[in-house]
């Protein structure tokens, strides 16, 4: 790891390096998968064995307690006998879990088992197996000790798009990232993934007979047509069909079963685009039906519970919906992941319309929740799916709005984004990804006041806030910060990165549109007249130097131990300089697939891949205040892949 040296500014170190592919195989040559600690290499074939699973969940780790609870999805054919999950602890407990009967769809019978583990003082890895398992796998996972910082990962937009280049990134290609995060656990157990929405991608529910019928309603007909049992049930056998194949898929089946998992959905794991639609066509009755549907299948494959359930089962939170009293209408989450670190995900696409993306309700109970967590909390790691820090789309909706679809067509197939343009209801389909994104004019009073709100919440609580989010299909780093810069970012409350992590499976946007994207990006004040935001250029060695990557990737991301005697010791002395070892850190790590002509590596091999580091400090009161910057100081970092540095004023 290459990090800031002791001559810049490395409050917000950024480093790099390239990991051989050859180094990577060499490493794994000769071994199966299940020699590696926690993993096994099973793919398609449990569905043809009459299982699919099992899938690890992380539900709550009391730090009070010290007790870690999660659950397990496993899925067995109808009428074959209720299975018993075996539990085995590093103190030799053994127990026996029956599962909890979620429901029994086409033929399959799904089972949720609530597992519960005492935190020990030391990491310990906690085996299970399940008596009906076809292959007679001993599985595992680990368990962060209680004092331990984690170890844990961030990916979103786990599939390939319908109309996607499927030859270059489907096949051997499309879950390669997957095996490089089995390989990194396979190095330093991973205590938990985060999905950050788009885990599936569920567009294609409009080929069905019936929904292709509903579209030659027109546009304007579109409204008039009923929900009818006959689409429930097509619409139904698609999403359980597709998620059970998805999560049957090589790799990602294997990272499930072996890595507890934290997920949050968004527009995709619905359909395309959900939430952004004229509010004629969102509320219209297959719209709804489509909806309630596609989140039945959500509560079940990525939350392992139902609608009735889901208050109880993993603590999600959010208003209520008023149809049903007892239901919950949003699935937000909040878990600790360890002491010090705080992951929460307030749901964007369950209260979703084009003039709001998350309601005040959900809003005030998440800033209660927050403003109650641990004093030994540091970090807040929010998960909005769609990146709240990112270069405005290129074009401004009123100018796409002026355009007729023909134009829109003509206009866009010009940036190679294809003729595709217009969607199934006569909507530009860049007009919704405008409306989907947090600087849309109508978003922009609900997004500054959540940066406020997170900005009291740090000065408060005396947390670093870190945003996380996907959804793009680039990698990058953005910021917030106080406007004159401070001196030392540990100083600065309103100092907030943005990780942006996308896609570890879907292909990357063509050329064309990255420079679009790069021309739109500038510094800009977010909050008058102290909180500015930009890309900072984070990619050292790269030959273009640009803020934003179009390559597949996933983010790694550790913690640095800390004392409070350390903590003290940053507050006290101002002329340390923050590096990758600085106690209390969190260190976010782009791990990026090469795919460029004679830098791929072949189908089913490990990816080459590059690294990028960023290092995040924790905030430290200052005891005079901040202090505006006075000198400008350019942050270098190296490369190791191409032995060259690159600079960056903060």
């Amino acid at each position: 790891m290459v990090v800031a040296g002791a001559d810049t500014p490395a409050e917000f170190a950024l480093g790099s390096q390239t990991v051989q592919a050859q180094q990577d195989r060499a490493e794994t040559q000769g071994k199966h998968p299940a020699e590696v600690p926690g993993t096994l290499s099973r793919g398609d074939a449990s569905a043809e064995a009459g299982v699919a699973g099992p899938a690890l969940q992380l539900n709550n780790f009391d730090v009070d307690a010290g007790v870690w609870q999660g659950s397990v999805l496993y899925l067995t054919k109808q009428g074959t006998q209720s299975p018993v999950l075996q539990l085995q602890t590093v103190d030799g407990r053994v127990d026996n879990v029956q599962p909890i009967l979620l429901t029994e769809l086409y033929g399959w019978a799904c089972w949720r088992f609530n597992l519960e583990v005492k935190v020990q003082q030391q990491q310990q890895q906690v085996f299970y197996t399940i008596d009906v398992d076809p292959f007679g796998h001993r599985y595992s996972f680990f368990v962060a000790g209680l004092a331990q910082t984690w170890h844990w990962g961030f990916h979103s937009c786990n599939g390939l798009s319908a109309d996607g280049d499927h030859k270059k990134w489907g096949g051997p290609y499309e879950f390669v990232l997957w095996r490089d995060v089995l390989k990194q656990h396979g190095k330093q157990a991973l205590h938990v993934m985060v999905g950050g929405g788009d885990q599936i991608y569920n567009d294609e529910v409009f080929s069905g007979t019936h929904m292709q019928e509903w579209l030659k309603s027109g546009r304007k007909g579109l409204g008039g047509v009923e929900w009818s049992d006959a689409m429930a049930e097509e619409a139904a056998y698609f999403y359980f069909t597709h998620y059970r194949q998805h999560w049957c898929s090589k790799h990602l089946s294997d990272a499930l079963a072996c890595i507890p998992q934290i997920m949050m959905w968004d527009d995709h794991d619905i359909f395309d685009g959900w939430g952004s639609y004229p509010h004629a066509l969102l509320t219209c009755s297959v719209f709804q039906g489509l909806f309630r549907t596609a989140r039945q299948m959500y509560l079940l494959f990525q939350q392992q519970t139902t609608l009735e359930r889901a208050a109880s089962d993993n603590g999600m939170w959010g208003p209520f919906s008023e149809e049903s009293p007892a239901c919950l209408k949003a699935f937000s989450l909040l878990r600790m992941l360890g002491p010090t670190t705080c992951l929460v995900a307030p749901d964007s696409r369950a209260e979703r319309t084009k003039k709001q993306i998350i309601s005040e309700a959900t809003y005030n109970q998440m800033f209660q929740l927050l403003h109650e967590l641990p004093h030994s909390c540091r970090h807040v790691v929010v998960l909005l799916t769609v990146p709240i820090v990112f270069p405005a789309l290129p074009g401004q909706e009123k100018v796409w709005r002026l355009l007729d679809n023909a134009k829109v067509g003509h206009i866009m197939s010009k940036t190679g984004l294809g003729q595709k343009i217009v969607d199934n209801f006569g909507e530009a389909k860049l007009l919704d990804d405008i409306i989907d994104h947090w600087d849309a004019g109508q978003h922009h009073g609900e997004r500054h006041n959540l940066i406020a709100r997170l900005q009291n919440l740090a000065k408060t609580k005396n947390v670093r806030v870190s945003f996380v989010g996907g959804d793009v299909h680039v990698a990058g780093v953005g910021r917030l910060y106080t406007q004159p810069k401070i001196h030392r970012l540990r100083y600065d409350h309103r100092f907030m990165p943005q990780i942006v992590s996308s896609a570890i499976v879907n292909a990357p946007p063509p050329p064309t549109f990255m420079k679009l994207l790069h021309n739109t990006n500038r510094s800009n004040l977010v909050l008058k007249p102290q909180t500015r935001e930009k890309m900072v250029r984070v990619f050292a060695g790269r030959p273009t130097g640009d803020k934003l990557l179009a390559q597949r990737n996933w983010c790694e991301v550790r913690e640095v131990p800390a004392t409070t005697e350390q903590i003290a010791q940053l507050l006290e002395n101002s002329s340390v300089e923050i590096t990758a070892d600085s106690p209390g850190c969190l260190i976010y790590s782009l791990r990026v697939e090469e795919s460029g002509e004679g830098e791929r590596a072949p189908a089913g091999e490990v990816p080459v891949i590059s690294q990028y580091d960023t290092v995040v400090p924790v905030l430290v009161p200052s005891k005079m205040g901040a202090r505006p910057r006075t000198r400008s100081i350019a942050l270098r970092v190296g490369c190791l892949r191409s032995h060259a540095d690159a600079s960056e004023e903060l």
